[in-house]
Parts: C-alpha cells; sequence; structure tokens
C-alpha cells in the first residue's frame, strides 16, 4: 500500500543525512526507506527502469538503485535500460571514480546526467589494478583498458543518451595536486575527443568557498570568488551560439560578479539550453558530488515549478526527492561539509528566493500554441497540475498504481499508470462568487489574467497574477531579484498550523529572516503572485523547516558576528518542544 504524502518528513530527512556518510554498501534501514519513497515519488510520473548498484557494481557513490525515468507514464515505456548498463560497464572507469555519466531528468526528449570529470591514465591504471586484485573484474573488462577506449566508451554512452551539451563547473583544466594531475576534463582533452559535443566552462567555486557563507552572515550577495588563486586556470568559454549570444549579459565580467550572480547566469543559460537547444545536457564538476548536485537540484525545482517535470508532486515531494536523490543518494557527504561550515547544500535552497523569477522559466522558450509534452501525449488528455492559491484552485489527487513486470540481469522493469485527469479552477465572478471552469493543466495564468466565459455568471474578471517589476539598484543590469525581496508565505500544498515545525509560524518566519526574503512590515496579497513564484516559495518555507530543526539541535552552530548570534538564538527558540522530542537525534526510528 502506498504511503500517504503527509508520512514525507523533510525534517527528519535531513537530519539523519546530516548524520551518515553515503555508501552503497552502508546498511541503514533509513536507505532503504529513502530508496522507496524516490522510486515511489518518480512512478508518479514517469515509467522508469530501475538499474541494480548493489555493492557499488557500478559506483560506489550512486544510488544503490538507479532510477532512470524513459517515458512519461501516458506513453509506452522504453526498453534502454539494458543498453545502457551496457554502455555504463564499458566506460565507467573513463571518468573520476566511476562517476559515469546517469541521466537523472528527462525533459520531453532530452535526458539531464550527471557525472564526475574526466579520469586520468593514472586512475585509470589504478582504478582496473584495484579491480582486478579484489576479483570484481567482469565479462566487460576482459581486456586491460586504455584511456582512448574508455574514453570513446563513453562518448558512446552518452551519444545514446542524445546529449549534446556539457558544462564543466571545474576551475581548473585539469586537478592538480603535489605537481601530478589526478584528473582531466573534456576541455583540456588533448585528442579534441569531444569536439562533436557543445562544450560550456563555466567555471563555479569549489564547496570550500561556501565557509564564507555563513561568515558573511548567510548573504550570498557580498560572496566573491578570488579568481586570482594560483590553480584556478579555467576561462569561461561558451559556444558561439544563439543560445549564448541571445542572453543579455556581458559574460566577460564573470569574474566581477558575486555569487548570486554567477549562479543566476549560469542557471539562465542551463534553463536556455534545456529549452531551445538541440539534444541533453551533462553536468559535472571534479567529483560531481558537491556542485553538480546544486545545479542538478535547482534545475529539477525550477522545471517542478514551471510544470515541466514531475507535475504530480506537490512542494513536499519535489524537495524530499531532490535532497534524498540528487543529494544524498548521489554521494554529497553533508555530515563532513557541515562540520567544515561548507554550505553548498544550505546555498542550493536560500537560492530559492532568487530562482522564483521568470527569467529562469523555461515556458519562455516553449511556442505559446503548444503543450509541455505535445510530441508525446494526446492534445485531449488533461492532467493535475496545482495552480495558484489565490485563484481558489480546485484539484484533487489519485493514487498512482504500479507494477513490477519482472527482472532480468539487474534489471528491474517498472511501469505507473494512472487514470487521465482533468485539472478543475476557479474564478472569481463579476458576483463575488467563484465559479468552477476547466483547462488544459499545461496552461499559465498570464500577467493579464484568464479570461472566459463562466457557465453562470458570462466573462470573467481577469485575476492579475504578477507583481511588480523588483529593482535592486544593481549594477548588474538590474535583472537580479534583490536579497530583501518580500515574500508572501503561501499555506497551500498541506502547510497547516497542527504539523510539530508549523505549531510556530515565528520558526519559518526565522529562516526567512535568516536568508533575507522576509521583511515585516509585507503585506500579504499586496501582490498576486505568479504560479511559479508560489510553487517554490511552498519548497523554500519547507526547507526552513529543516533548517530550523538543525539550529536547534546544534548541527549548525551559530559561529559569526553577534546579529547572526541573535538571529540563531530567536530561531532555535522558536522550534516547538514537540518537534524537539519527536526528532530527538538519539532517535533513529522511520516515522
Amino acid at each position: 500500500m502506498e504511503e500517504s504524502d503527509e508520512e514525507l518528513s523533510i525534517p527528519w530527512l535531513v537530519d539523519q543525512y546530516s548524520q551518515i556518510q553515503y555508501h552503497t554498501t552502508l546498511v541503514d534501514p533509513m536507505i532503504d526507506k529513502v530508496e522507496q519513497q524516490c522510486k515511489r515519488l518518480f512512478l508518479k510520473d514517469y515509467n522508469v527502469e530501475m538499474l541494480n548498484n548493489q555493492g557499488g557494481e557500478l559506483c560506489g557513490h550512486y544510488p544503490r538503485h538507479l532510477i532512470v525515468p524513459t517515458t512519461y507514464k501516458e506513453c509506452a515505456p522504453v526498453d534502454m535500460a539494458q543498453p545502457v548498463r551496457d554502455l555504463i560497464h564499458k566506460a565507467r572507469l573513463a571518468r573520476c571514480r566511476s562517476r559515469f555519466p546517469a541521466p537523472v531528468m528527462v525533459y520531453r526528449d532530452k535526458f539531464v546526467c550527471r557525472s564526475a570529470t574526466l579520469a586520468t591514465t593514472a586512475e585509470i591504471l589504478g582504478r582496473s589494478g584495484m579491480e582486478w586484485l579484489q576479483g570484481t573484474w567482469d565479462e566487460y573488462s576482459s581486456e586491460w583498458e586504455t584511456c582512448d577506449k574508455l574514453r570513446e566508451a563513453d562518448k558512446d554512452l552518452l551519444k545514446y543518451l542524445k546529449v549534446k551539451h556539457i558544462f564543466d563547473m571545474m576551475v581548473e583544466n585539469k586537478k592538480v595536486k603535489f605537481g601530478l594531475s589526478i584528473t582531466s576534463s573534456e576541455k583540456a582533452d588533448k585528442e579534441k575527443r569531444y569536439c562533436d559535443f557543445d562544450l560550456y566552462s563555466v567555471p563555479y567555486p569549489g564547496t570550500e568557498f561556501f565557509t564564507e557563507f555563513r561568515t558573511k552572515q548567510m548573504c550570498a550577495e557580498k560572496m566573491h570568488f578570488d579568481w586570482d588563486q594560483t590553480f584556478v586556470n579555467a576561462e569561461l568559454k561558451l559556444p558561439n551560439s544563439p543560445i549564448v549570444n541571445d542572453i543579455p549579459l556581458d559574460w566577460l565580467q564573470y569574474k566581477n560578479w558575486n555569487l548570486i550572480e554567477l549562479t543566476s547566469s549560469y542557471m539562465m543559460l542551463l534553463i536556455k539550453c534545456l529549452g531551445e537547444g538541440e539534444g541533453g545536457l551533462l553536468l559535472h564538476c571534479i567529483s560531481g558530488w558537491d556542485r553538480t548536485p546544486l545545479f542538478t537540484s535547482l534545475l529539477r525545482l525550477s522545471l517542478w515549478a514551471d510544470g515541466a517535470t514531475h507535475q504530480n508532486l506537490n512542494a513536499k515531494e519535489i524537495l524530499y526527492l531532490t535532497i534524498a536523490y540528487d543529494w544524498m543518494l548521489f554521494g554529497h557527504q553533508l555530515e563532513d561539509r557541515l562540520s567544515k561550515q561548507e554550505d553548498v547544500f544550505l546555498f542550493c535552497f536560500y537560492f530559492l528566493q532568487y530562482l522564483k523569477e521568470d527569467k529562469f522559466s523555461i515556458r519562455q522558450y516553449q511556442d505559446s500554441s503548444t503543450q509541455f509534452r505535445a510530441e508525446e501525449v494526446n492534445t485531449n488528455m488533461m492532467r493535475f497540475n496545482s495552480v495558484d492559491s489565490f485563484t481558489d484552485t480546485v484539484c484533487s489527487h489519485y493514487t498512482n498504481s504500479s507494477t513490477v513486470n519482472g527482472s532480468e540481469n539487474g534489471v528491474q522493469k517498472v511501469r505507473s499508470s494512472s487514470p487521465a485527469t482533468l485539472m478543475l479552477e476557479t474564478e472569481k465572478c463579476q458576483n463575488g462568487s467563484h465559479c468552477v471552469r476547466s483547462r488544459q493543466s499545461t496552461g499559465s495564468v498570464s500577467s493579464n489574467g484568464v479570461n472566459g466565459n463562466c457557465g453562470t455568471c458570462g466573462p470573467s474578471v481577469p485575476i492579475a497574477t504578477n507583481g511588480e517589476p523588483s529593482s535592486n539598484g544593481s549594477s548588474y543590469d538590474n535583472t537580479f531579484l534583490s536579497h530583501d525581496n518580500p515574500v508572501a508565505p503561501d499555506h497551500s500544498e498541506g502547510h497547516e498550523s497542527s504539523q510539530n515545525y508549523r505549531g510556530s509560524n515565528s520558526s519559518i518566519d526565522s529562516w526567512l529572516m535568516v536568508s533575507g526574503s522576509l521583511q515585516k512590515d509585507n503585506h500579504l496579497g499586496k501582490i498576486m503572485e505568479s504560479k511559479r513564484l508560489q510553487k517554490l516559495d511552498n519548497v523554500y518555507q519547507y526547507f526552513g523547516e529543516a533548517f530550523a530543526y538543525l539550529v536547534s539541535k546544534g548541527t549548525i552552530t551559530p559561529t559569526c558576528t553577534s546579529s547572526w548570534s541573535t538571529v540563531i538564538g530567536q530561531l532555535a527558540d522558536s522550534v516547538s518542544k514537540v518537534a524537539m522530542n519527536s526528532f530527538n537525534g538519539s532517535n533513529r526510528s522511520i516515522t
């Protein structure tokens, strides 16, 4: 029997996550629980195929069961797991720590993949030798691997997944330690093997840089990376294409941008590339477990907010999925990073207050006459899609059913099905009442409102949903959301005051205060927020619950200025004692 959405606890998940060092060999019932939840959440929207990685057969720091979303659940499943598995076996040693390109998202027919950077010959030989000594040499490795052979296999895997664009976030051309190159990258490949792909060298600070996040009082606009450090030798290099040239940014100024501006620019590029470019994306840094999950998570949340992916998930579910799958199960070591105050994980969800802007919406790159699934879904089919609480949306949630269609060679075939559904929305009519009407689920409410005929009252009153343009006085072309942008708290999608962490609104307000997005003089209803903004607000506030608990436990400690310590103290005091008892650090029970 499928578990209730209410049983998903973000504070519990983050608390447990902060206490473990994940590896595929880790035996913990919490990992079993989380893996099952991730699978269940994927199945709400996609047909998936499961790649067995028990014991680290493919990679020791990837999920024990890789979830490959193949098609939307309305479509026939595609049998691609065995070919992908074969290609992975042949190519996995080509990349650092065997972190091969793994498909983690699908948008239309484009995969978003993640990986580590390319391995050097020294690592390839060393890892091959270790596998031979340990007796894990398999039928795919019948002969000694060479760098050239493995990189060709890596290319074959990327081409099978229809990857066209490779985003390399390393600040180095090659990672060097003690005078030796320990990793390589596509941009440094002397043989130019990756010339068939569009290479985006987008240098982005590593996890060590994020120690400044707390010392700068969680104000990322004050954070500037030092590009003059001796190990930094990668330059920002982008293809000469309309995808790049049409973005109104002066890319030559990237070294002058603060962390928010740098992150925003790269997100705009990623989303435009996915929306307009041909083929899928590959994202990677060095090991692929710090910067890579940052952008993978932000991209998943942004597409979800647009209704482009995971349409049947609510805010709590998508947050649970991205923390569990994109971060924990793909090897981000939260316990280690928090102990060093390298807060790249916290920065990811802090950035949501900026991600709400429409310039990050993939809808701007879609033909207004088409729907997101025009290529694959019958135009007569309608789906659920939650819309603005300000338009008093009415929607029902159907329970998805899933069937397992057998297992062969470590490949589990799963098909999900659920009834086609109709989205209903209510509008305020001229007489002040609410009248129900239907529309295509992927349609959006424009800034001019929704115009149509009500069956009872005639023409409906247009409902404005976009707020006034914000201005932060920045010299950065005035395109970035100001740090003090007001946030109107939204209590849709299950934000009930009776929940433990909802027992005191001040705990969530404190998270908003810490991240600089709440103003006490903010008036609810002053701005009719867009659907995208509201959905990301919900995610932002759910993460606030987890943040509040981590502070109350002392997992995150005040180490900054007195004013910052005051805010932390207020936040910790605001957490209810009931919640403290429910999530006691020594309690490892699964709820």
